[in-house]
């Protein structure tokens, strides 16, 4: 769980580039069932669907790198090969209904693809290098938008069209110095397609800097990127859209949900009463081993423009706190998933189901069901996961019921 945000962004950018009280406590007093009692748990009852992924390389489910899955209102799977540049469309009851995109430079095609937005009706927002794409629902091409301000990181539009970004990556910039500017706190903009300028719709809180953590190395020699450890344990920004048009967002160390109006303002915030776990050295070890292994995977990057070198994992330095809210994301129904940090630091702790009028469903185990890559209609859920000899597949099941057990 290191949030230092910019190594996460530069491999996301390389990516692209190359290719081209406790968090495990129960709420504290309070009424059971409600926000501030303890924690209700829920029995989740699921179904197989069916699963897709071979390793038959002539087969159409032989994926490369499944960058993202979504469903549209008919309960089809649109699944993001980041590989092939393609979106296969995959139909309830697992079989392939189309192939959309594919790479190229032609109307309909796609280049250094980083997101592949599916809205309700099957059409498609689709974010490259340098332009937005949008498609019809059967996959023909509409139009593109050109993107002056470079590689945006977005994987979600409001219902209007208007992507919503936390960041923007100029190619200028990084190429220059060798790193991305900081704005401002952490902005959350809203991006129409059609031509205006950029909006914030609202600035998330920030940790103060910490000295110690460092920064990216300005005096990197001519094609090595040098990347400071930073600080781990910073509240990450995590965020998801509502269907009235707001925002979920969590960006504290404490359990906090705002809720962001279309107006750009507080409209609600959902609590519970649980306190961050402190940062202890057991935290800290397992925290650098999650460091290592996301160096080796930002370091695998290759590239004959540039390589990347960076900081040592004892060069690590950590918040006090692991931040409660570990992520979140926002259901068909408009229920809030929110994860909750583990024991060790990371985000694979209890799961709370929550809606936006502050309601408290209860709780997941967390060794339980697990938030989805996608949520679909009549309780769908898409996971991406790795079976044997690492073979990419998508399995889907149905949310069939959700009671408090006992």
């Amino acid at each position: 769980m290191t949030t230092n945000p910019k190594p996460l962004l530069v491999l996301a950018f390389l990516l692209l580039l190359a290719s081209c009280g406790d968090a495990g406590q129960d709420g504290t007093a309070g009424i059971r069932g409600t926000l501030d009692g303890p924690d209700v748990m829920l029995n989740a009852v699921t179904e197989d669907i069916f699963t897709v992924g071979s390793i038959v390389g002539d087969n159409w489910d032989t994926f490369g790198n499944v960058g993202s899955v979504a469903f549209d209102s008919s309960g089809n799977l649109h699944i993001l090969d980041f590989q092939s540049e393609h979106i296969l469309v995959v139909a309830p009851d697992g079989s392939l209904v189309r192939t959309v995109g594919g790479r190229g430079e032609g109307p309909g095609e796609f280049g250094n693809v980083s997101s592949a937005i599916v809205a309700r009706d099957g059409s498609y927002t689709v974010l490259g290098s340098s332009r937005v794409d949008l498609l019809a629902p059967d996959g023909t091409f509409v139009r593109s938008v050109t993107l002056e301000r470079g590689l945006i990181l977005s994987d979600m539009t409001l219902p209007d069209g208007r992507l919503v970004a936390s960041q923007f990556l100029r190619m200028a910039d990084f190429m220059a110095s060798g790193e991305f500017p900081d704005p401002e706190g952490r902005p959350i903009h809203l991006i129409p397609l059609d031509g205006s300028a950029p909006e914030i719709h609202y600035t998330a809180w920030v940790l103060p800097e910490d000295p110690a953590a460092g920064d990216a190395d300005e005096d990197s020699d001519p094609g090595t990127i040098r990347l400071s450890a930073g600080r781990a344990f910073e509240p990450e920004l995590h965020l998801d859209v509502l269907t009235d048009g707001r925002l979920a967002l969590a960006d504290s160390i404490g359990y906090r949900v705002k809720l962001i109006g279309l107006d750009g303002g507080v409209a609600g915030v959902i609590e519970r009463p649980i306190a961050p776990l402190a940062v202890s050295e057991a935290i800290m070890q397992a925290e650098r081993e999650r460091y290592r292994e996301e160096t080796r995977q930002l370091e695998s990057v290759r590239s004959e423009r540039f390589q990347i070198e960076r900081e040592g994992a004892e060069a690590l330095v950590f918040a006090d706190e692991v931040p409660v809210i570990g992520n979140l994301k926002v259901d068909w129904d408009d229920r809030i998933w929110v994860t909750r940090s583990g024991t060790d630091g990371d985000d694979d702790g209890p799961v709370d189901i929550v809606t936006p009028d502050g309601r408290y469903i209860g709780t997941l185990a967390a060794d339980g069901l697990r938030t989805p890559d996608a949520f679909g209609p009549d309780g769908l859920l898409a996971y991406i996961e790795l079976a044997e000899l690492e073979v990419p597949t998508v399995r889907v099941v149905r949310l069939v019921s959700l009671e408090p057990e006992g």
